[in-house]
This record gives C-alpha cells, sequence and structure tokens, in this order.
C-alpha cells in the first residue's frame, strides 16, 4: 500500500561522523538484521548494510541533490534504503536541519528523548531514544507510515569500546 506522500529526505551533513550499529528492522511476524555503517563528511552520506554474515544488503550515497543506491535481493521488498536512509536522518540528524527540508504539512516535534514526526495531524514516524547521546545510545523508531520498527544499537568499536 503506497503511502499518501513521501516525506522529503534531509541534507547530507557537513560534519564528520563513523558510527556502526546494528540495524533491527520487524514488519508482519518477519525481522532483519543487519550491520549498518554511516559515514557522514563534507556534504555526504554513506550507508553500507550487511547481513550478520558480512554480504551486502544495500550501499547508499547521499549527495546535495543526487542519492544512489545499489539494492541486493536480500534485502526484502517491503524495505527501502531511501526510507530507511530518512529513517536513520530522523534519528541522528540535528533537529534544525531536518525542520529546514519538512514543509507542509510535515512537522517535526521534539521532546525529552523522543521525537515525533506528523504529516498533517497524523503521526507518522516516533522515535525513542535510551541515552542522552544521539551519535552513540539504542533508539527505536516506529514507521507508522510504512508498519515496522527500527531498532538501532551502537556497535562497539574495533578495540572493543562502545562508542
Amino acid at each position: 500500500m503506497p503511502p499518501r506522500s513521501v516525506r522529503p529526505l534531509a541534507a547530507p551533513l557537513t560534519e564528520r561522523h563513523h558510527v556502526e550499529h546494528l540495524l533491527e528492522i520487524d514488519w508482519d511476524q518477519q525481522s532483519q538484521r543487519l550491520h549498518c555503517v554511516l559515514i557522514t563528511a563534507e556534504g555526504e552520506t554513506r550507508v553500507v548494510a550487511l547481513t550478520e554474515t558480512g554480504l551486502p544488503v544495500f550501499q547508499l550515497l547521499q549527495t546535495p541533490g543526487n542519492i544512489e543506491i545499489n539494492r541486493s535481493p536480500l534485502l526484502p521488498r517491503p524495505v527501502s534504503p531511501d526510507i530507511i536512509l530518512a529513517d536513520i536522518q530522523l534519528i541522528f540528524w540535528p533537529i534544525g536541519s531536518l525542520r529546514k527540508t519538512l514543509s507542509p504539512p510535515w512537522r517535526l516535534e521534539q521532546h525529552a528523548g523522543s521525537r515525533d514526526l506528523y504529516e498533517g495531524e497524523v503521526l507518522r514516524a516516533h522515535v525513542d531514544y535510551h541515552g542522552k547521546e544521539r551519535w552513540s545510545s539504542p533508539a527505536t523508531l516506529d514507521n507508522k507510515q510504512y508498519g515496522y520498527r527500527l531498532t538501532v544499537t551502537p556497535l562497539p568499536d574495533a578495540n572493543g569500546a562502545a562508542p
């Protein structure tokens, strides 16, 4: 079932981040776990998602005005890389960067420990943060528009330290 409207992607960040997370996507009594690498720098966003055995599921490169997606058949059809990117942005991007992209009927509300994205009066996505730091704490996003839950858990770096 296609959505009534598609929310726009936020612009890539200029600030540098390199984080690895476990993404758990749950929909229709199904689940997929992906190792996700997110890199932002100098106006580019890169996302690489791998299965737990290291097979690529999708790769995405966003630059100002362009998005390139390489998708594997391992990614179920209901899951779309550009929607995952929009959700990753909703979780991690600064609220000001997100609001610059949204125009009516979209609106974004920030609360202590959560964010809500509305299309008009309809709640389309809800984010719960399970820590104080957006980039290094677990978070859960309920995408009500597409009917799935995305759980993001930081992975330790190569030295075993938490991010």
